[in-house]
């Protein structure tokens, strides 16, 4: 689906909270370039007839590295909201990440999607006994971890939200049954004195395994190790945040090297296609998230929309595998990927 098509059928206002990025976008386009400036470097009379796309993951071996990233007030974009894209998940046996920002409660999540491999991504917020009770609900719900957003103490400057005015109808994690907010009320709630302290209290006390979302420094993985993250996300959330940032591809191989298999890594960041998911896997990350384009499918067909996505990227995976002459995804490595010679 093109950005007009999504347009047509979101409206501007939120095509623009769920498209847009920060400041002039260079980021949010860099994203999905950054992925090109890797070519691909095939072994060939390799015996592929039998393929292995799975990955470990939290000590559990997945049947694809895809995982839904958070994203928040599904609901704006298709009735079915974080229930389709949840459905999608369980479908496609995709690791389903519920937003702290979601239009239908994590219980009600739980409930109607019982089969899908859920984590819980959370943010603190200035009053902390909103983001205690969002653990404790997760946790008691089944979730399997704690993704804990860190690049966000305070919002993005995003001019596209700031033109439209953009309103959130039902938050329900943070004002069930309240008013709408707008995204500068929402961006309000989130504490800014979160510190390394914080996580390592959150680490202890969590009681599920917890992830780091938001890491572009070697230093700051080592500090996730160091506070007892079980993993972390190479991400620059999509280019929301700061403009002119690192994408994920270009901050992961100094990740990677500094944690040296302490702690799993997942990259997200305008990975559209199944190869880039392969080039991810080759550079050192264990597994990558995806967004944007499950919302767009989302948005164009609910759960069945969004579960087509997925399964064209673990079919391209697939096919990757194959043409790379590696018919085993953990066995991909950095001879399998060269610097594009293309501008």
């Amino acid at each position: 689906m093109d950005d007009e098509d999504l347009r047509e059928l979101l409206g501007d206002a939120a095509h623009g909270y769920f498209a847009g990025g920060a400041g002039d976008e260079i980021t949010l386009r860099d994203n999905m370039a950054s992925w090109s400036r890797l070519a691909l470097h095939p072994r060939v009379l390799v015996d592929v007839s039998r393929r292995d796309s799975s990955v470990e993951l939290l000590g559990r071996r997945r049947p694809h590295p895809f995982v839904v990233a958070p994203m928040a007030y599904q609901r704006h974009a298709h009735a079915d909201g974080e229930l389709g894209t949840a459905g999608a998940a369980a479908d496609t046996d995709a690791v389903y990440v519920l937003s702290s920002q979601t239009t239908t409660s994590p219980a009600d999540v739980a409930a109607a999607v019982p089969d899908v491999d859920r984590w819980f991504q959370l943010y603190v917020f200035k009053d902390r006994q909103i983001s205690r009770d969002l653990v404790t609900a997760a946790r008691e719900t089944g979730y399997e971890a704690l993704v804990v957003t860190v690049d966000f103490p305070i919002g993005g400057w995003r001019e596209r939200d700031r033109r439209s005015g953009f309103t959130v109808e039902h938050p329900v994690a943070l004002n069930p049954g309240g008013r709408a907010l707008t995204t500068a009320e929402l961006f309000a709630l989130h504490d800014p004195t979160v510190t390394w302290d914080d996580i390592g209290q959150l680490a202890d006390e969590a009681g599920i395994p917890l992830l780091l979302k938001g890491i572009l420094r070697a230093d700051d993985a080592e500090r996730a190790v160091d506070a007892g993250a079980a993993g972390i996300v190479v991400s620059n959330h999509g280019g929301r945040q700061l403009d002119t940032t690192l994408s994920g591809v270009d901050a992961l191989v100094p990740v990677v090297d500094a944690v040296q298999g302490r702690l799993d890594v997942l990259v997200d960041g305008g990975i559209r296609r199944g190869w880039d998911a392969a080039k991810a896997l080759a550079l050192g990350a264990d597994a990558v998230m995806v967004g944007r384009a499950v919302l767009a499918g989302l948005a164009r067909g609910g759960r069945t929309g969004a579960a087509d996505v997925l399964t064209q990227l673990v079919a391209e995976l697939d096919t990757s595998l194959a043409l790379l002459g590696c018919p085993n995804a953990r066995d991909l490595d950095r001879s399998f990927v060269t610097p594009a010679p293309w501008p």
